[in-house]
């Protein structure tokens, strides 16, 4: 039995992991009934001594069999083999050479064979259908008339009430924005956004020359009393912000607060740009800000962070006086909106497939969040069951560059603050962790319960081999 294993971890090359390989190993023996029910692995100070690696690499080893359910550790009796796990979720962890990254980096869907097969199904229509306008033209419109038509009907599910001349099909609700702030905004106006807010805000106010200024928020997402009080002191041309789940925040904003926020943008004159990519997720929803106010409200949303990921189509409406100018930059920018994925989109709202994966999004992400709120309740700043990703306060005793750095070194990537933090915004002293990271739920739980061990420990005292 250590012979094999002196044999994998002998095999293991420059910049992976010993402890790893003998978690592979191990797996293997289980799985192949080398090992089997109840049998008694050696002494975690042996395997270190026999197979020449620190006594600190045996233990993650076989701390991270244990939590995947392979073993069991009993104070002062030793380590013994549990049942076997389904050939299915060893996989998920034998998968080291591909996936040993655990990325919690990247707001994204978490992809299911559903979501194959929807795909593949919509495909093989196209493929046997003659007449693809979709693929064959592309004119500078606002989207087929159709394709608009199947975005009002999926709007008035958000609470958006909309016209044909009022809608854009978009690639994407970042491409959304980006034209709705073009519509608007001329070099030196003043933005305001959430003070953490999406990054592509920040990056637009680079590309289009506005100076973006941050308001102060809480739980409930932006303060009303700081709008105000910037409408007063200042000529602000608009806001964009996300009332639902805030990215990266994950801040939801009440209803009383929406019409707050309208009403101040009313009485200023101030435009408002509402991003609701993450709109379709909630099962339930206060109306949009911009139903409150229709002559000012602009609404962006798209399929990429509710449907599938890839599905790189959104809706864009406009205040019907600035239907024309917004029509206009959609054509410079980019002609059109692509038009195949205008077509699936709206085969998948007609069809019901689109609702049926965000059904299946929120059961998979609710019980990834489940996961954090049991490992990590102490730490969560922002959290709901519908979201992506949780908004994750670091312990006092580390420093947030240092505690991001070694997560990394357990190959667990997440997202520091800098993207997101406006000029002017104190830094927070927190981290974005993403749910859609695209491993098992045994090893996505498993890295959940690593950021809580790291978050026990104190800076350089457990140095990980």
């Amino acid at each position: 039995m250590m012979e094999n294993w002196g044999k994998a971890l002998a095999e293991v090359r420059g910049g992976e992991s010993k402890y790893k390989a003998l978690v592979q190993v191990i797996v293997a023996d289980i799985e192949s009934g080398a090992l089997t029910d109840g049998t008694r692995l050696p002494p975690q100070r042996e395997v270190g001594k026999r197979l020449g690696i620190s006594v600190q690499t045996v233990t993650n080893a076989y701390k991270e069999l244990e939590q995947h359910g392979l073993i069991r550790c009993e104070v002062g009796r030793g380590s013994f083999v549990s049942k076997p796990r389904s050939e299915k979720a060893a996989s998920y962890m034998l998968d080291y050479a591909e996936r040993s990254l655990i990325d919690f980096s990247m707001v994204r869907l978490i992809h299911t064979p559903e979501h194959d097969q929807a795909w593949r199904a919509v495909c093989a229509e196209f493929a046997q259908q003659d007449d693809q306008p979709w693929i064959r033209d592309c004119r500078p419109i606002a989207g087929f008339e159709y394709h608009r038509a199947a975005a009002l009907a999926w709007l008035a599910g958000l609470g958006v009430t909309a016209s044909m001349d009022t809608v854009l099909v978009t690639n994407g609700a970042s491409h959304a924005i980006f034209i709705a702030l073009a519509s608007l905004v001329s070099p030196g106006d003043v933005v305001l956004s959430e003070g953490i807010t999406d990054h592509g805000v920040i990056g637009s106010a680079q590309v289009l020359g506005f100076t973006l200024k941050g308001l102060d928020t809480d739980e409930h997402g932006i303060r009303p009393d700081h709008f105000e009080d910037m409408c007063a002191n200042e000529r602000i041309r608009a806001l964009v912000c996300t009332p639902n789940l805030n990215n990266p925040t994950v801040a939801l904003m009440a209803d009383s607060r929406r019409r707050a926020i309208a009403r101040i943008a009313e009485r200023y004159g101030v435009y408002v740009i509402e991003d609701d990519v993450y709109g379709p997720l909630l099962a339930q929803r206060p109306a949009p800000i911009c139903s409150h106010i229709p002559e000012l409200g602009f609404h962006c949303t798209s399929f990429t962070k509710s449907v599938l990921c890839g599905l790189r189509v959104g809706y864009l409406t406009v205040p019907k006086r600035l239907a024309l100018r917004a029509d206009s930059i959609l054509r410079v920018n980019s002609w059109m909106g692509t038009p195949a994925m205008a077509e699936v989109a709206t085969r998948w709202i007609g069809d019901g497939t689109a609702r049926r994966l965000i059904d299946i999004q929120r059961e998979r992400v609710a019980a990834r969040h489940a996961m954090v709120m049991e490992l990590l309740a102490d730490h969560v700043l922002g959290h709901h069951p519908n979201a992506l990703a949780a908004w994750i306060g670091i312990p006092e005793h580390w420093q947030l560059d240092s505690l991001v750095q070694q997560l990394r070194s357990h190959d667990i990537a997440v997202t520091s603050p800098d993207p997101f933090v406006v000029l002017g915004t104190p830094r927070p002293n927190a981290f974005r962790i993403c749910l859609g990271s695209q491993a098992s739920d045994l090893r996505v739980r498993s890295a959940i319960a690593t950021i809580a061990s790291v978050f026990r420990q104190y800076p350089r005292v457990n140095d990980f081999v």
